[in-house]
Parts: structure tokens; C-alpha cells; sequence
């Protein structure tokens, strides 16, 4: 029976929404018979003795709070998405609404999904992490963000042009890539090791992956031109709104349980874990399959 219930909020996710919708579940719930608690994001609030803990924001929220869990943790995950790209809540086609959520909750089947984890970090991640162009603009986007209020609407909108913008400057870096051990390349320039077909905002990289078979699907692109660049985000595009698997002559697909990135050049390459920053390179990917209970329509 879940009856005891944590949910965790990002006070600022949505500018107040996830909040709001947070505080609309909790009401949904109780007058179920649940006993509900409602916190503020903190990383170590997902521990404790419930039933089912939930994330009320958006990915990045989501990705503190599977990092607050220990490794291990069988405590079933709920979402009530307010974010901006809410990659995991498509995913799985979760509704907004208080009372469908609430049910979610209280009845939803639980699916098993694969985590993630940098071991040289210690980081895990749901849905994708790269090193690249994307991790390239995250690592400015929020530095940018950072300066802003705190309260300030930051939409994809905005996260587009701020793309495009850092494009004039960009210069490719050259990473080498292990995968379960084997040498693939030392002269990519783009990899992103994914656990979902979708991207945030309408695009996916990696429109073979599955959350649920025990393997990274890793996408590595090896030529560093802008448009090099641009060809691959037009084809992420056309994957997300066609029923095919386009891919361009300069990038290669694989899957694997462990994935090595470095960096060759020298430089420092930026990475990025569910579409925050992560540090740089270098990292080591495993997957842990079935690691993570989500509730589910």
C-alpha cells in the first residue's frame, strides 16, 4: 500500500509552477487517506522510511533527488513534471493534471528503469550524458543562468538562441572513446551515452534507445565543422518528428554497458548529466540495469 508519501519540490522550477502543482497533489492525496510530506529540494530528503518518494520540477530535479538516493534504493520514484524540458515525463507520457498524478501515485504500475553512474564522479544520471557541442552550451547556458534571479522564467526558447549564439564560437574538441574496454576512436567530437531516444525540446540523438534493456545506446560523432554541427541537430529534429533513423555520414552508433571518455587535445571538454553541468572530462559510464522503480500510467 502507498499510504506514506515524500514529495520534493524545486521551489523555483516552472517560476512557482512546480510548487503550485506540488502543493495541488498533496491535497489530491490526503484526501485519499495518504500521509503525505512536503519538502523543498534538499540532495539527502529522498531517504527515509516511505512508501514512494516524488519529484515535483523538471529533469534537474529529478536528477538530485535519484542522486539523494543510495545505490540500492528500491523506494519507487513519482514525477509531477514543471520543468522546462521534462525529457523523463514525456518519456513515460505523464499528465499535469493534480488528480491523474495523484492516481499515478497511489495505483500507478512500476516500471524498471537502467541508471546510469560516472564511477569517476560517483554521479548517476536517468536519462543521457555527453561531452560535445550540447555539454558546451549547458556549461554556458548556466553559468549565465546562475547570474540571473533566481525567479527569472529560463524557457527552451531562450535555451535555443543561447545555442545558436554560442555556435559562432565554438571549436570541437577531440575525445577519445572505450566502449566495454575496446578502443573506438581518438578523434570524436561529439558522444552522447543515452537511455532515451528523446532530447530536450524536439529532437533525438539516439532514436534506438531503450531505458529498460541494460545498455547504453552512444552516439559518437567524429567531424567538428559548425556544420557538422548543425547536420547533426537538423537530424535529431527530423528523428523526433518522423517515424525513421536518419543519420549523417560522420556519426556512428553503438551500445555498450561501459563507456570511457577522455579528452586528447589537451583542452578541458565539459560534460553534462541530464542536462546540467557535470564537470569535464574525463568520465567512466556504467549502467545499472533495472536500478530505478517509476511509477507509471
Amino acid at each position: 500500500m502507498r499510504d506514506r508519501i515524500k514529495i520534493i519540490v524545486n521551489p523555483f522550477s516552472g517560476g512557482g509552477k512546480a510548487r503550485r502543482l506540488a502543493e495541488s497533489v498533496v491535497g489530491e492525496l490526503r484526501r485519499m487517506g495518504c500521509a503525505v510530506e512536503l519538502h523543498e529540494t534538499r540532495r539527502t530528503d529522498a531517504q527515509g522510511n516511505f512508501s514512494v518518494v516524488g519529484c515535483a520540477g523538471g529533469d534537474g530535479t529529478i536528477h538530485e533527488v535519484v542522486n539523494g538516493l543510495p545505490e540500492g534504493d528500491a523506494t519507487p520514484l513519482a514525477l509531477l513534471p514543471s520543468g522546462t524540458a521534462n525529457v523523463l515525463a514525456r518519456e513515460l507520457k505523464l499528465p499535469r493534471d493534480p488528480g491523474r498524478l495523484a492516481r499515478i501515485i497511489r495505483e500507478g504500475r512500476e516500471l524498471r528503469w537502467d541508471i546510469g553512474v560516472d564511477r569517476a564522479r560517483g554521479r548517476k544520471f536517468l536519462l543521457f550524458a555527453s561531452a560535445g557541442y550540447d555539454a558546451h552550451v549547458v556549461h554556458l547556458f548556466h553559468a549565465t543562468r546562475s547570474k540571473a534571479a533566481r525567479s527569472a522564467i529560463w524557457n527552451m526558447g531562450l535555451y535555443v538562441v543561447w545555442g545558436v549564439k554560442s555556435l559562432l564560437e565554438y571549436s570541437a574538441p577531440r575525445i577519445a572513446v572505450e566502449l566495454d574496454g575496446k578502443p573506438v576512436t581518438a578523434e570524436a567530437t561529439w558522444v552522447q551515452v543515452s537511455n532515451v531516444r528523446s532530447y530536450g525540446g524536439p529532437l533525438a540523438f539516439t532514436p534506438q534507445a531503450r531505458p529498460d534493456d541494460g545498455l547504453f545506446d552512444v552516439m559518437v560523432q567524429k567531424a567538428g565543422r559548425r556544420r557538422d554541427v548543425v547536420r547533426m541537430l537538423w537530424a535529431g529534429f527530423l528523428n523526433y518528428l518522423l517515424p525513421i533513423d536518419v543519420r549523417t555520414p560522420d556519426v556512428a552508433f553503438h551500445r555498450a554497458r561501459e563507456v570511457r571518455l577522455a579528452t586528447t587535445d589537451g583542452r578541458s571538454v565539459p560534460l553534462q548529466m541530464d542536462g546540467d553541468p557535470a564537470g569535464h572530462l574525463p568520465a567512466r559510464f556504467q549502467i545499472l540495469p533495472g536500478a530505478l522503480r517509476i511509477l507509471a500510467p
